[in-house]
């Protein structure tokens, strides 16, 4: 028996693996820690979620460097098309314009031609 194509094959194995396991989570589907407390009366600081990238529109992945590093550079991407759109009420996960490392956690209040109103602690979307 020859050990080294044993350790061989288990390692090729072990690399496409890895490669499924980084594409689900690039493209389908990652699970995220809430970072702070703004949505404090439905989801707590430290709270774990399944983000699904599928259903707005799955992307392919924007960079390409070392995983859980920020050694890489950005790659062209593409969205393909979403099953659904955003809807009020809906809890969004997206990137911190400044960086996008850090992630946030919100519930949808309003989309594109909604007129939004907050007036001490109160939201009016579209007058009501």
């Amino acid at each position: 028996m020859n050990f080294n194509r044993i350790k061989l094959k288990e390692l090729k194995e072990l690399f496409v693996l890895i490669i499924i396991a980084f594409t689900i989570k690039t493209c389908l589907i990652e699970i995220y820690v809430v970072p702070t407390g703004s949505m404090e009366k439905t989801i707590l600081i430290g709270d774990m979620l399944f983000g699904n990238k599928f259903i707005y529109g799955m992307k392919t992945p924007t960079w390409l460097g070392i995983p859980y590093t920020r050694t890489g550079f950005d790659i062209p991407w593409f969205r393909f098309p979403d099953f659904r759109k955003v809807k009020n009420g809906d809890v969004v996960i997206f990137e911190f314009p400044r960086d996008t490392w850090q992630k946030y956690v919100k519930r949808c209040i309003g989309t594109p031609g909604d007129k939004i109103l907050i007036n001490e602690g109160v939201v009016l979307i579209n007058d009501k």
